[in-house]
């Protein structure tokens, strides 16, 4: 009823005695679906005289919330994060060359050039929450909902990672993300896969060191778990 299109986000499902005889089950067992279906962030259950099942429009932020977690348990490393984002965003650098528009390419000048004074002004927590808007911007370019919501997913994780660890930018980045707008803007999509290449691999690094320090600062257990590098 969900997926068919029979109930819609905001509806409110019928009471529990109705719903269980349309789907011919028992109220323990339609109970506990609804319980699944809230922890998946399908409905929202709310108590009182108007409370009930309702129809959500889901959580993206169940998938970021799971590498989180996994990130924080050690069971993913910042390399596999870093490794996969590398895969989609030279993915969505591509998309973005051919389909990003004129508003597009205003819009992620703008949020570098804003960056950017942020940094110099020394404005650590505002500086990360554009420098990751950028990453949104981009995604939005390819006018792919479904890419939109993978890459949100990666940079609300990696917002996540920095709560952890905390935020030391490379020198380079502005100048890195300037050469890939320019690329953008130009079209030339093997100078905007490169220099987005360069941008994820340097901050690979630095947070493998953040990581490493608060490890051996004794913030955390242990340290995230490392693979060995695929690099030749």
């Amino acid at each position: 009823m969900l997926f068919d299109g029979s109930l819609k986000s905001g509806d409110r499902l019928p009471p529990e005695r109705e719903l269980s005889q349309v789907l011919g089950v028992g109220r323990p067992a339609l109970r506990e679906a609804l319980r699944v279906l809230e922890a998946k962030g399908l409905v929202v259950l709310r108590k009182g005289n108007t409370g009930g099942a309702f129809v959500s429009s889901g959580r993206a932020s169940l998938v970021s919330d799971s590498m989180s977690d996994l990130l924080r348990l050690g069971s993913v490393s910042v390399e596999e994060l870093f490794e996969a984002r590398q895969w989609i965003q030279t993915a969505l650098v591509r998309a973005a060359c051919a389909r990003a528009t004129a508003a597009d390419l205003h819009l992620l000048r703008e949020n570098v050039a804003e960056g950017e004074r942020l940094h110099n002004a020394g404005l650590a927590a505002e500086r990360i929450a554009v420098n990751i808007e950028f990453h949104h911007l981009l995604a939005q370019a390819t006018r792919n909902q479904v890419a939109v919501m993978v890459s949100r997913g990666l940079t609300d994780a990696l917002r996540n990672l920095i709560r952890e660890v905390g935020s030391d930018p490379a020198p380079s980045l502005f100048r890195d993300r300037w050469a890939l707008v320019t690329a953008l803007e130009a079209r030339d999509e093997e100078a905007a896969v490169k220099a987005m290449t360069k941008i994820l691999k340097t901050t690979m690094v630095t947070y493998q060191r953040l990581a490493e320090m608060r490890r051996l600062a004794g913030d955390v257990p242990s340290a995230p778990r490392q693979r060995p590098s695929r690099q030749a």
